[in-house]
């Protein structure tokens, strides 16, 4: 409901994504938490059916607009650029710093489960997402004053919203 805003949608979004976990049922390792990966297929599902159905995706930040309908090749290539660059400054990341991030914004884990896997505090964790966020934030380049990015791809605007 929080991401597609129908309550129709969300019952087949779910019902989604038990049939996705009963297909994969032999791949699961026995006794591990499925909390992580049912949140992480409902979450892709959610923002693909978002992509597929071209609904706005509101409560943005850093003054991202919302994406209309119709998509031009210029707010394609912007997002496109948006994300190279995203990916660029991860990279740049020291590599404790990005594996927590990526743990936390790809990989949809609670900082309690990264705490966890990676046998540190939760507030290591907590500092660590905060440091990425604030580089990210402050080294991705601003599109021309005046002008902004229309649309952003939804991993690119899931790993920066808090």
């Amino acid at each position: 409901m929080q991401y597609v805003r129908s309550r129709e949608d969300a019952h087949e979004i779910v019902n989604d994504t038990f049939m996705a976990i009963w297909d994969k049922r032999d791949e699961l390792i026995e006794g591990q938490s499925l909390k992580p990966l049912l949140y992480t297929i409902v979450r892709n599902k959610s923002l693909n059916w978002l992509k597929k159905k071209k609904i706005e995706i509101t409560d943005m930040e850093m003054g991202f607009e919302v994406a209309s309908d119709q998509v031009s090749a210029v707010d394609l290539l912007q997002a496109k650029e948006t994300e190279v660059q995203i990916q660029l400054l991860i990279s740049k990341l020291p590599p404790k710093c990005q594996q927590i991030f990526v743990l936390s914004r790809r990989e949809y884990l609670s900082n309690k489960e990264i705490a966890a896997v990676l046998d540190i505090s939760e507030k290591t964790v907590e500092n660590q997402i905060t440091i990425a966020i604030r580089f990210i934030r402050n080294n991705l380049q601003s599109p021309p004053k005046g002008q902004t990015v229309k649309m952003i791809f939804p991993w690119a605007l899931a790993m920066l919203l808090n």
